[in-house]
Formats: C-alpha cells, sequence, structure tokens
C-alpha cells in the first residue's frame, strides 16, 4: 500500500486518500496464445504490465466527493498523475471501474460522504 497526497485525475489535484487507502497493483497481461499444452505446461508471454489503483478517501464534504466525481466522469480515458511505491512519478492514461458514495447524515449543519472509492485501470 501507499500513501498518495499528490494524485491528479483528469488534471484535477485530488483530496488526499485514507491512510493505508491506496493499492497499487501490477496485472501480466498475456499474449493470446497462451494457454497450457496437453502435458498441463503453461506457455505463452507476458504482453504488458497494467497497473490498478485501489483508491478509498477518509470522509469527505459534498464538494470534496463532487470532485471527485467530476473527474472520473469527465472522459472515458484520462490522465492520472501520481507517485508510486517506489517514489517514482507516474502518468497513466486510466478510466474508473465503479465509484462508490456513501452519503451520510447531517453533522454540525454539513452533510459528508464515508466510504468514497474507486478502482482506476490503466488503458
Amino acid at each position: 500500500m501507499a500513501t498518495i497526497s499528490d494524485l491528479y485525475i483528469n488534471n484535477v489535484l485530488m483530496p488526499a486518500p485514507a491512510h493505508q487507502g491506496v493499492t497499487i497493483s501490477r496485472e501480466p497481461i498475456w499474449s493470446p496464445d497462451t494457454g497450457r499444452t496437453a502435458s498441463g505446461k503453461m506457455v505463452g508471454s507476458i504482453a504488458a504490465r497494467k497497473t490498478t489503483l485501489k483508491i478509498k478517501w477518509p470522509p469527505l464534504t459534498m464538494s470534496q466527493a463532487a470532485t471527485i466525481k467530476g473527474a472520473i466522469e469527465a472522459a472515458d480515458f484520462f490522465p492520472v498523475a501520481f507517485t508510486d511505491m517506489t517514489n517514482t512519478r507516474r502518468s497513466l492514461t486510466m478510466y474508473a471501474g465503479p465509484a462508490s458514495f456513501t452519503q451520510y447524515s447531517w453533522v454540525d449543519g454539513m452533510q459528508y460522504v464515508l466510504d468514497a472509492s474507486v478502482d482506476l485501470i490503466e488503458r
């Protein structure tokens, strides 16, 4: 897990994710001829490795939630910039999986969003 405070989605600075709220995974994409032989041996080659960011936010204001929603819904594919677990600045073209926002009741005159999350998947 990584903590990312400089996350940009579609060139918009996002609210800081929750502590331990970002999981970065790298999925191998296998070539089309990949499979098992008659003896059960795996054959093929990795064509690419694609990154997925699973992001969770701490409680957010309605305005902060709207910023996230607006950035991920503005385009089918969009730039995402972040610093990864090796302290390397990365910029990838990604798309959003389903986003989740739990709307919380009024507290001290403000309405908050809890459990906001989204998965961003490299194109």
